[in-house]
């Protein structure tokens, strides 16, 4: 241990503005017990520095250090990431990955009737004009289903409902389907809820026509996120618009074949899930890797996020798309179907 101070130009070398180091330095006068230590070891990035004083971002908040105490300083490597749990997706119920999930696609409008949530965005999207009847409507089934079909009627939409149920069940089994069923609504779009947590292992040798594809990755949409739309999405994107801005945290991902955008997609991060959402690929250069890209990348963004649980709704006879998603692991969670009355 040197009995000096370390020298002024060996500091003015190591103490760079971001760089994470440790300090031992002596203690000031009145800091030390009587016969304590005199000397004092502080660990993490440096903040600022200046000729008289350096200031470290440590774990404990940011701590002020004399220069001309600092009789040691050391260069530190980063901490290894930490890995965050694995937690099971199973251990979420339908209910509250379906209440999580309006997060996604948020409405424009939302009611309630009890528990029963009443959504509508200018037509855009069944999520986003849909009722999701989850828990108790505090009326009876007959009279919550009135006040939806008027409700709707109102916004000149027909009436939609968002059905949840086990994974290969009837929709008409539960006393709401029962009910709806019994007046002549129509059931339709079987679509698959999936997930899966989030792995960093390596991609498989069939990704390897994805090589050529480049993900970007930004916290808005961009004007190529906005080129690689889908001709609906494009249709709606004022409606769209509006409905991303409600989004409280998302990223959005746009793909670059031989240099131009050629497919997208987004996240969004709600309750320590992430959600995968608009994916779609530019259908002149379908097949190339671009949709499995995308994914990975989604994927990856979710770890570096520490946010590893993910999701998805895809239409269960999309079997293109089904079969992506199962190759990269991912699960059926459960089902939904909508219903509506017949005209």
């Amino acid at each position: 241990m040197p009995s000096e101070s370390v020298s002024q130009s060996h500091l003015t070398e190591l103490l760079v503005i971001g760089r994470r180091v440790v300090l031992r330095s002596r203690l000031a006068l009145g800091d030390s017990e009587p016969g304590g230590p005199t000397l004092t070891d502080t660990l993490g990035e440096v903040m600022s520095v200046t000729d008289e004083e350096v200031v470290v971002d440590t774990r404990n908040g940011p701590v002020t250090v004399a220069r001309a105490s600092i009789m040691l300083a050391k260069r530190v490597p980063p901490p290894p990431p930490r890995r965050a749990p694995r937690a099971h997706p199973n251990a979420i119920s339908i209910d509250e990955l379906e209440e999580l999930a309006v997060d996604g696609m948020p409405p424009l409008e939302s009611a309630h009737i009890g528990d029963w949530l009443l959504r509508a965005a200018d037509g855009y999207t069944g999520r986003a004009n849909s009722a999701l009847p989850l828990g108790d409507p505090g009326v009876p089934g007959v009279a919550a289903v009135e006040q939806v079909v008027a409700w709707y009627a109102e916004r000149d939409q027909p009436a939609l409902v968002h059905l949840p149920h086990g994974t290969g069940a009837d929709p008409t089994a539960s006393p709401l389907g029962t009910l709806l069923a019994k007046q002549d609504w129509r059931f339709f779009l079987r679509t698959l809820v999936m997930t899966k947590v989030a792995s960093d292992d390596e991609p498989a040798q069939g990704d390897a026509k994805t090589a050529d594809v480049r993900i970007e990755v930004s916290d808005d949409p961009t004007d190529d996120w906005w080129h690689t739309a889908s001709p609906r999405a494009l249709d709606h994107r004022d409606t769209l618009g509006r409905m991303l801005e409600r989004v409280r945290s998302a990223a959005y991902l746009t793909a670059y074949l031989d240099g131009r955008p050629a497919g997208h997609g987004r996240l969004v991060f709600t309750d320590g899930w992430s959600g995968i959402f608009d994916i779609h690929t530019d259908p002149a250069v379908r097949g190339r890797g671009i949709a499995r890209a995308l994914m990975r990348r989604a994927e990856r963004t979710a770890i570096d996020r520490r946010i590893p649980l993910q999701y998805l709704q895809v239409a269960a006879d999309n079997e293109s798309a089904v079969g992506l998603y199962r190759s990269l692991g991912w699960q059926v969670h459960h089902e939904y179907h909508y219903a509506t009355p017949e005209v």
